[in-house]
């Protein structure tokens, strides 16, 4: 995911991505040890853009780049 793509979602929306992402991560380290091997790119790959996703939900909690999400929301029009 993009930060531009992030930004244009609504923090429920984000939420909800985080939760699918952690349980997608759970289910491919549960799979590599039990008989498939984990595709670690895509673990690692998931694991960063959760901390993407609570980059941004943090910024707008403390009312930073609001210039940014303006921006993008300006650019999706």
């Amino acid at each position: 995911m993009r930060p531009r793509d992030i930004r244009r979602r609504e923090n429920n929306d984000l939420t909800q991505e985080v939760k699918r992402l952690h349980e997608e991560i759970f289910q491919h380290r549960f799979h590599g040890q039990s008989e498939e091997k984990a595709d670690r790119g895509r673990v690692r790959k998931d694991r960063r853009d959760i901390a993407r996703i609570k980059t941004i939900v943090r910024e707008r909690e403390l009312g930073l780049n609001e210039k940014l999400e303006a921006e993008s929301r300006k650019g999706s029009k």
